[in-house]
């Protein structure tokens, strides 16, 4: 199994910068609170960021997006 694409400190970065919590993160991918928790966690509990996460993620920061602006396009 190879490393993860995004550690969950890059995770957690990622959310800081498209000014968002990881509630706010979980309802933007659509997937439950508990999942983002976990995808920032570290230790016990703690799961691997999906690729494709850590892939939209950097690409609507790299586009200088809002996790709200994102939710705005995606018509939510």
């Amino acid at each position: 199994m190879s490393a993860p694409e995004m550690s969950a400190a890059q995770f957690r970065d990622a959310i800081e910068q498209l000014e968002t919590t990881q509630l706010g993160i979980a309802d933007l991918l659509g997937v439950d609170g508990r999942t983002a928790r976990r995808w920032a966690s570290e230790g016990e509990g703690a799961r691997d960021v999906p690729n494709p996460v850590a892939r939209f993620l950097r690409y609507l920061i790299s586009k200088k997006q809002t996790a709200a602006k994102a939710l705005k396009t995606l018509g939510e």
